[in-house]
This record gives C-alpha cells, structure tokens and sequence, in this order.
C-alpha cells in the first residue's frame, strides 16, 4: 500500500510540476505578477507586513485541484494576513491555520467571517456617530502611549475604542478593530514607511494632523464594501468551507490537524530583528483593542514589550545557538548551511543569529509537515536574505530539512518582485531581496 502511495504521490508530482511549468511556458514572465492591480476586497482590510500576492497563491491552488481534485483541507501553520486562507475558502476548502501573533489571527477571523457588508456599514456609520456623542472621559492610555499619539488623537481613538466596546455582537466588533487598528497604524507618530517603530522626525510631526475620526469613518467605509464583495464571491458555494484559526507558536502544541491534504505558507525568512518586525508593527495597534475579543487564545504577555512578540518568534532567542551537538545535526541535515556557516565562522554574531534561527526553523519544518497526509504537497513561499554579505541558502535549507522528514522536491519558481515589494536586507546596507522562490515537496 505504501510503495502504491509513494507511486501515486510521485505520478501527480509530475503532474503538478508539468502544470506550474505550463503557466510561465504560455506566459513568460507569468509568476512575477508585474500587473497586478494590488490587493482587492477582503485582502485589503489591513496593511500587514510582507503579503503574499493572492493571484499567486490561488494559481497554486488552482494548479493543485487540477492534479488533486480530492483536496479538501489546506493547512498554513504561519498564517500572517491570511491571504491562503481566503483563496483556500473561494475555492470551496476548508482551512487551518496558525500564527503567534494575535493581529494575524483576529485579521484572518474577520477576514473568514465578516458581517455583511450592509451590517458592517452601519456598525461603522454608529461607531462613529456614538463616539462624536461621547464626552471626553478617561484617556486610554499604556505604556509610552503618549510618545507614539498626539493628544487629540489619543482622545479621539479613545472615544472609538469605547463606542466599539458597546456594540454586542462579536463578529461586528472585530471587523470594527480591524478598521480601528488600520487607523492606528495611520494616525500613530510612527513612520509608515517601516515596519519598524520609528518615531517621525520632529518636522514631520508638527505638518502632521491626523483626524483619527475621519480615518476611521473612510477605512470601515471601505472595508464594508469589501466585507460585502466577500460575501459575493462565497454566494454560490453550496456551504461555507470550515474554517479553523489558532493562536500560537508552531514550536508549541497548538492542536495541528492530524491529515491535512495540502499545507501553503510564507515561513519567516529569519529572526524578525532582522528581516520583517511582524511584532512591532502589531504593537501599537493590538494596545489600542479591547484583548477579551482577541479570543481565549490571547497571552497578555506578548505586549509586555514592543519587542516581546518578536523575541517569542523563530530565532528570538540566541540562548544556546552556538552548541555543537545541535549544530552538527543540522548541518548533517543540510549541506547547504554546513557550506553557508563556514562563510560566518569570523563573524560569532552573526553566527548566533543564524544558528538560532535554524534551530527554530528546522523544528518548526518538522512539526509542521507532520500532519500533511502522505501524497500531500506542500507550498512554500521563501526570501533568501543577506547575512554577512552572502546570501542565506533558505530555499536548499528547506528542502534538505523536508527531505530528512520524508518529502520529495517536485519543482522550484523563480520570480521578481516588483519594485514595491522588495524586502530591505538590514544586513546588507542598500540591498533589496529582489526575488522570491516558490518550493513546491511531496510528502512520500
């Protein structure tokens, strides 16, 4: 039965291969997505950090469904804006997923189930109202918040935290602090040009006037349009796919499906200190929403700090990085690292910080494979970042790493980035990760 499995397994993955290879054949130049028009309907209800492009990943989908038409659940166990959740469910799939940051798992709720888009119009239009009724009372306020808001601000975000706490239903009041945090995001003394917290120079805040009011009123305008086209796009399905959304660490037991059919994801490139602060970006507007609506999933803890969340993330902590028992696993694992840490032996930081950041990542790879039933594929997403002036080899270390927990490589796509998704590269001053790569394994 096993060798009929593995057989079938590596049929389809020519079958897939021959497929992925078709669209790039009929189209050069097809998987850089150099037309795209930006993110629409319910893909845009937040500016998360580093989205995947959506018509790429609903042409895996697609391409999937063509060669396994049985599919039915997809797993992504680093959920981040919850772009393979909404192509997996317009595509009648149901869907886990998982992510350790409580911004990705509210976004991917709402963006799962909204209100109609007729209802969400009108909670905006009374959230509003109420909030301009409401005198000025008790300044919500929490650590250091007076550095990131202007007072009028602060009080103006102030009034429609409130006036979001009195709505009564729950799926209404998280679409409306999905549109509150878009707004804070916005009106924060915070530059919007980094990921990074970094307060605007002080020029830029004396021309600054932010009407947090106003924001808010125009985004949830714009976001119950979107939550109305969701809507649309699901009517013809016979029922709504499940969907099933969990907060928490790939590192600890989060309660992984036991027979996933296909798992799709963007694992982090590295540590998030020097790749994409998902943390940082989430801060300031996760202190502004009311956390018993985050879910009982939420730890009050990863706020305890504007770096907290990061640190908790693969590759946080550089405790141990350096010991050699576990180094020698993993470079037994991966000749590509092993070829890459010679490179850094001169550099012992920076040695640590990759070290570390394998050690997740390795672990991660295994528990999260784990579930995908045998014959399912898998999707992978993946930057290559600079460290230390040479370029990190993630795309073999992910295969290799694979390849040791029982998959098969079926092809690798290269594509561009356009220019207003190249990735900054701390390590490399100037440079850009100007290229993505789209790993596609079988599990035997």
């Amino acid at each position: 039965m096993q060798t009929a499995t593995a057989e079938s397994g590596q049929s389809r993955a020519h079958l897939l291969a021959t497929e992925l290879a078709r669209y790039e054949a009929e189209q050069p130049g097809y998987w850089d997505f150099s037309e795209n028009r930006g993110r629409q309907g319910s893909h845009a209800f937040f500016q998360y950090p580093a989205m995947m492009v959506p018509e790429l990943q609903g042409t895996l989908l697609d391409a999937l469904q063509s060669v396994a038409p049985e599919t039915k659940l997809v797993y992504d166990p680093f959920l981040g804006s919850g772009t393979v959740l909404l192509e997996s469910i317009y595509r009648g799939l149901s869907f886990f997923g998982t992510d350790i940051n409580p911004m990705a798992t509210l976004l991917s709720r709402v963006k799962a189930n909204p209100p109609q888009g007729e209802e969400a119009a009108a909670a905006v239009t009374r959230v509003v109202e109420r909030a301009k009724r409401l005198r000025k009372g008790e300044l919500h306020i929490f650590p250091n918040s007076d550095k990131w808001f202007m007072d009028d601000v602060a009080h103006e975000l102030t009034r429609l935290r409130r006036a979001i706490i009195a709505e009564q239903d729950l799926v209404t009041r998280r679409f409306l602090w999905v549109c509150l945090a878009e707004t804070v995001r916005l009106a924060s003394n915070s530059r919007t040009s980094t990921f990074k917290l970094h307060v605007y120079a002080a020029e830029d805040l004396e021309r600054r006037k932010p009407r947090a009011l106003e924001m808010f009123s125009s985004i949830g305008a714009s976001n119950a349009t979107r939550a109305g086209e969701h809507w649309v796009k699901l009517k013809d399905q016979q029922a709504t796919p499940a969907v099933s959304i969990v907060r928490g660490s790939v590192l600890d037991d989060v309660g992984i499906p036991l027979q996933a059919d296909a798992l799709m994801t963007s694992p982090p490139y590295g540590d998030n200190d020097t790749t994409v602060p998902y943390g940082q970006h989430s801060y300031l507007p996760l202190q502004w929403i009311a956390h018993h609506d985050l879910g009982e999933d939420f730890d009050p803890d990863l706020l305890r700090s504007t770096l907290r969340l990061d640190s908790a993330s693969l590759g946080g902590s550089i405790r141990n990085a350096l010991d050699q028992e576990e180094r020698d696993r993993l470079e037994s694992l991966s000749p590509a690292l092993r070829d890459f840490l010679v490179k850094l032996e001169g550099a012992r930081p920076l040695l640590k910080k990759v070290l570390a950041f394998t050690k997740d990542y390795e672990r991660a790879l295994r528990r999260v494979s784990t579930p995908l039933k045998p014959g399912g594929f898998s999707f992978w997403t993946l930057g290559q970042r600079r460290v230390g002036g040479e370029t990190l080899p993630l795309v073999r270390m992910t295969a290799e790493f694979l390849q040791a927990s029982g998959h098969d490589e079926v092809t690798t796509i290269i594509r561009q980035l356009p220019r207003s998704r190249r990735m900054p590269v701390r390590n490399s001053v100037g440079a850009t990760m100007a290229t993505e790569h789209l790993l596609t394994m079988v599990k035997r």
